[in-house]
């Protein structure tokens, strides 16, 4: 029988205290709020997972404070009451942050409850200013829509050479009013938006407005939507034979073919980020996550992982999970480099120098275009 000295009785006693301390600790409590059900669930299920994901690697490495990271996923129903529903109910549940929710109507209503309630909330991908303008305790990842659209309008006018545009705007969203205003105030500045129409969420006939745009003849139209809307107005556009070019935000995606099918091919959107874009630590992160799941591409997978990697750091540095000194870490966020590009918050909450790429509907698939850095 082998006999242990003393010195290695000691280190075998310490580990054994370490790893059972490991364990026995309550575990951090994140929050992530997404739609498992509705419109927006086509884009959560890839934040879900990437979450996951991110959370899995920090266990593995030993957790954070010497504990384990405990996920609480609740489901906003893709509405923003049920957003107001999941962010009350992460309150209940003692959660140290929140990480969500992807479009901007359900992260203002998150926001405006975990403000009052001086929880640190981030958002991987909700562009409208007024998400972090709700309060100091509010972050995001992503640009917002004031870049997004100087950024649209720009390409439009410089690559595309377009001198004449219109602007259709879904009046039920807070993110297409205010990426509506953004590309619209910025366009005006060399060219001339030259009719502004709108809609609501669920309408699915166009033609009175498309046989208008028909008759303007403008050299772009600008939908700044999410992807089923924009998806059946560009597919009826084309059968209707309106050839011009359209452009969209960082709502389109690839469900963009699921809506619109073959029409959509040829159009330009903006987003947050490409699986291609020229960066090692992207490069790194596509080859990992791809060894476990079925794809890397879709940008809100990076994000996610981003605003989970920013969340938890930022509890590692407060040194606890008081609220205020998680929200004052996360705030003092300098140059973290992330999958998305490198991070540091301005005094709204919003990243600094965040890059955009512009990409393109060829073959059923959204290709890299270019990247437009601030």
């Amino acid at each position: 029988m082998r006999r242990f000295s003393g010195q290695q009785l000691i280190w075998v006693v310490l580990f054994l205290l370490i790893f059972s301390s490991i364990g026995s600790a309550a575990p951090i409590k994140l929050g992530i709020i997404l739609a498992r059900t509705g419109n927006a669930s086509l884009d959560s299920a890839n934040g879900f997972e990437a979450a996951r994901y991110a959370v899995k690697i920090i266990n593995k490495k030993g957790g954070i404070l010497n504990r384990r990271v405990q996920l609480v996923e609740l489901d906003n129903k893709s509405t923003p009451i049920g957003s107001k529903k999941a962010a009350l109910e992460a309150v209940q549940k003692g959660v140290s942050g929140v990480i969500g929710a992807v479009w901007s109507s359900h992260s203002i209503a998150i926001a405006r409850v975990l403000q009052k309630n001086k929880i640190p909330m981030i958002s991987p991908s909700s562009t409208n200013p007024l998400v972090t303008l709700t309060g100091n305790y509010i972050f995001r990842i992503c640009f917002n829509d004031n870049f997004q659209g100087k950024v649209m309008a720009d390409f439009a006018m410089t690559d595309l050479n377009a001198k004449k545009a219109v602007v259709m705007t879904n009046t039920s969203s807070k993110y297409s009013i205010g990426l509506s205003d953004s590309f619209t105030r910025e366009f005006n500045e060399k060219g001339r938006v030259i009719w502004h129409t709108d809609y609501i969420e669920g309408a699915t006939d166009f033609s009175g407005q498309l046989k208008k745009i028909k008759t303007l003849n403008p050299d772009v139209a600008f939908i700044p939507d999410h992807f089923r809307e924009s998806g059946f107005i560009i597919k009826q556009a084309r059968s209707m034979g309106l050839a011009i070019i359209f452009l969209g935000g960082d709502g389109w995606l690839n469900q963009m073919y699921r809506f619109g099918g073959d029409a959509i091919e040829g159009n330009y959107y903006s987003a947050q980020w490409h699986h291609l874009v020229d960066d090692a630590t992207s490069r790194q992160f596509v080859k990992n996550y791809s060894k476990t799941h079925k794809t890397a591409n879709h940008p809100v997978i990076a994000l996610v992982y981003d605003s989970v990697m920013v969340m938890t750091s930022a509890i590692e540095k407060a040194g606890s999970t008081n609220h205020q000194a998680i929200r004052d870490a996360i705030a003092a966020t300098d140059h973290f480099q992330g999958v998305t590009g490198i991070i540091t918050f301005d005094q709204n909450g919003d990243p600094v120098n965040k890059s955009a790429v512009i990409l393109k509907f060829k073959n059923h698939d959204s290709v890299y275009f270019k990247q437009v850095k601030p």
